[in-house]
């Protein structure tokens, strides 16, 4: 077995996941592939050869895309990173769980800040509903 194809059965991830993931994640924050280049230092050229799959990211870079992105770089890595089946435990990079990293997922997704905050209204009241749970967000009412 070639060592690509070991790191893809390792992480769950290959170059073109991981690239169109990057992609997906890039267009749910609103940037264009020139606006991500410019944050992480390359040309926009470069972030098409990421997210083709055609170039592989260093961990290095990986978190620089994460931090333009607002993301933790373990969200990148696969889902045995997030389980920390592979990953380091109690990494400084990632403190959420994978369910939190696919509500942010989710959230930023969704288009427009009316719909933001719709979401997270109905989010708390659902919270609010269910029995021993409280919630802080800052809120009154």
């Amino acid at each position: 077995m070639n060592s690509a194809r070991a790191e893809e059965m390792r992480t769950g991830m290959n170059d073109r996941e991981t690239g169109a993931l990057i992609r997906r994640m890039r267009k749910s924050a609103g940037l264009s592939q020139q606006q991500l280049a410019g944050r992480i230092g390359v040309s926009y050229q470069q972030v098409q050869k990421y997210e083709s799959g055609k170039n592989r990211l260093t961990l290095s870079r990986l978190r620089q895309v994460a931090g333009a992105l607002g993301l933790p770089a373990i969200f990148f890595l696969g889902e045995e990173w997030m389980r920390g089946a592979e990953g380091p435990k109690n990494s400084p990079v990632f403190t959420g769980k994978a369910e939190e990293v696919k509500l942010l997922t989710l959230y930023r997704e969704l288009r427009g800040k009316k719909i933001k905050t719709a979401f997270l209204a109905m989010l708390e009241d659902f919270v609010r509903t269910l029995p021993g749970e409280k919630i802080n967000t800052g809120r009154r009412g």
